[in-house]
């Protein structure tokens, strides 16, 4: 049995149009498809029948890792995944967080287009070093509340940054961040359950600490861990854990999820959906929705819906 790394982040949106301002005409992501998800779809994401859908599926440049659709649903939603700027929720809310995006070398003409879209930052770009990797970060908040990072790799692998990414001035989703309460719990759902790889594992250093604390939005001297699981052979669509270790929130409790507005759900393709059940179910991880025959806008598949124990929702899709 094989996972793939993230095809597709999900985000719910108000306003489709202005959404695509941000990612197909600023940052000049590619539109892909566009549509409504099919009934068979909304039956599987929990929706009512006959609620109103359009999407817009985005890439870099072709990729086919690490893209991002975006959904307007009619009547607009009340409810958001995550809204930790305004201080709503907690950034160490147990949860998904933030979609993350490499610019190219030097990131502050990426922020200033950004502010004049409108769009505000935490903290102006930290740079900062864990592990091996040193990275140039800052975080905006995006559309409906999503957390959107832009990073500069001043010193990361081809395992982290894919080569050639930076075609345009913004590459695809290269990793999606999640906050975890439990670094065991998740070890063993993204590698022994989902059976990625790991390929970095380390707690920032006290030298960087506060400016990590300062991009994330928690109290000084806050300890943070990081874990990022991938394919193999894929830098893109990674999954990157992180841990508060005593300033770890509350659960975002069925936060994450179609028909909710922000970052609701990751896609990832898997060769045997049966199997994938029979780990899930042997971890004491929560199936959504069993393997199921569905038919979309485009294609048939089989889909199984997962919850992570980060609350996360993830979908496995198997090609027909």
């Amino acid at each position: 049995m094989k996972v793939s790394a993230i095809r597709c982040c999900m985000v719910g949106v108000s306003d489709l149009g202005r959404s695509l301002e941000l990612f197909q005409d600023l940052m000049q992501l590619r539109l892909e498809r566009r549509g409504m998800l099919s009934a068979d779809e909304l039956q599987l994401y929990g929706l009512p029948a006959g609620t109103g859908t359009q999407y817009a599926e985005l890439s870099c440049a072709g990729h086919p890792t690490g893209r991002l659709r975006l959904v307007q649903y009619s009547p607009t939603p009340t409810r958001y995944v995550r809204s930790d700027h305004d201080g709503a929720d907690s950034p160490t809310d147990i949860g998904p967080k933030a979609l993350d995006f490499y610019v190219a070398d030097p990131i502050l003409p990426r922020v200033a287009e950004i502010e004049r879209a409108g769009y505000k930052f935490r903290s102006r770009p930290v740079r900062h070093q864990v592990g091996r990797a040193e990275s140039e970060e800052c975080l905006f908040t995006g559309p409906d509340g999503v957390p959107i990072l832009l990073m500069v790799g001043h010193r990361h692998s081809d395992a982290e940054l894919r080569p050639g990414c930076l075609t345009g001035p913004y590459s695809e989703i290269a990793t999606i961040s999640i906050v975890s309460g439990d670094l065991e719990a998740s070890r063993v759902f993204y590698e022994d359950v989902l059976g990625m790889a790991l390929i970095v594992d380390a707690e920032t250093g006290q030298s960087h600490r506060n400016s990590v604390n300062d991009l994330t939005g928690v109290p000084p001297d806050t300890r943070v861990h990081f874990k990022v699981y991938a394919e193999a052979g894929e830098a893109s669509g990674k999954v990157l854990i992180v841990h508060f270790f005593e300033r770890t929130g509350r659960r975002l409790l069925d936060r994450m999820r179609p028909g909710h507005l922000g970052f609701s759900l990751m896609s990832h393709a898997c060769d045997d959906l049966d199997t994938l059940a029979r780990r899930l179910a042997a971890g004491g991880f929560a199936i959504v929705a069993p393997p199921t025959r569905i038919r979309t806008d485009h294609d048939e598949r089989r889909a199984l819906l997962a919850r992570g124990p980060n609350e996360e929702l993830l979908e496995f899709i198997q090609a027909s």
